[in-house]
């Protein structure tokens, strides 16, 4: 076993805790080496809350440090020397609703910590989802996520848990829902965000393989924003399938989903 460490940071325990399990499970041979060396680190608060956890006047503060700080009573957190930190990974909500804060301030502090975060080795990698954690079990299995129940989601009917209630509803009443419980499944699942990126980037390629490589979190975002300030809607997008096609490489992800 490696010595080195891989850090994710989790917004919440559940449902993400069970997310990345099930990932795991789907990908055994693939995420071996990151499984081996895997620290989870509960946020329990939203990407917002980290941010001005983070924030001071000369940038951002080191994730890692101020993740100790805030978690005292975690052992194998304190004990993590912060040099044998290989990769930190980030997964958090959009969570633009319902904050104190305007809309355009919540997209300016989401361009400064994707910008930031944008180096797993250095300062860290941050994937969001679109607009909720819960997004990846919306995927049809034949139509992905470009139904039009499913395609865009309206930033008010977040509010109240709307959108939890809407993925329960869509789960209870639908029988062709793909659900990320098995590797075929996520696959689907990856494939359908991979569509739904180029779709929302304007990509023109027929083919997914040119274009893998330009759906970075700094981009995806950037578009999102353009929906969110112009139709207070939010293209459904998962973290987690393009979490796999940083840490797998395009060309591995194009195998196993071809």
């Amino acid at each position: 076993m490696s010595s080195a460490k891989v850090l994710f940071v989790l917004e919440g325990e559940q449902p993400e805790g069970n997310i990345v399990a099930r990932l795991q499970k789907a990908f055994p041979k693939e995420l071996a080496d990151l499984s081996s060396d895997l620290v989870k680190i509960v946020f329990s608060s939203n990407i917002y809350s980290l941010y001005g956890k983070l924030k001071d006047d000369d940038g951002f503060l080191d994730v890692v440090e101020v993740l100790k700080e805030q978690h005292t009573d975690d052992d194998e957190l304190q004990n993590l020397d912060r040099e044998a930190v290989s990769q930190v990974f980030l997964f958090f909500d959009l969570d633009i609703h319902g904050l104190a804060q305007s809309i355009e301030q919540s997209c300016e502090q989401l361009c400064e910590l994707v910008k930031f975060f944008n180096n797993e080795t250095e300062n860290g990698k941050l994937f969001l989802s679109y607009p909720m954690v819960e997004v990846v079990n919306i995927c049809d299995q034949s139509n992905g996520l470009m139904p039009e129940d499913r395609k865009l989601f309206k930033i008010c009917d977040c509010e109240e848990d709307g959108f939890k209630h809407f993925v329960n509803d869509l789960n209870r009443d639908s029988k062709t829902i793909c659900r990320a419980n098995c590797r075929e499944n996520w696959l689907i699942i990856s494939k359908a965000n991979y569509e739904k990126a180029k779709w929302l980037m304007h990509l023109t390629s027929e083919e997914l393989f040119p274009v893998l490589d330009q759906m970075q979190q700094v981009s995806i975002l950037q578009h999102q924003q353009k929906l969110i300030k112009q139709d207070n809607v939010v293209a459904t997008l998962s973290a987690f399938p393009f979490f796999l096609l940083e840490y797998l490489g395009a060309g591995k992800i194009l195998k196993m989903i071809n």
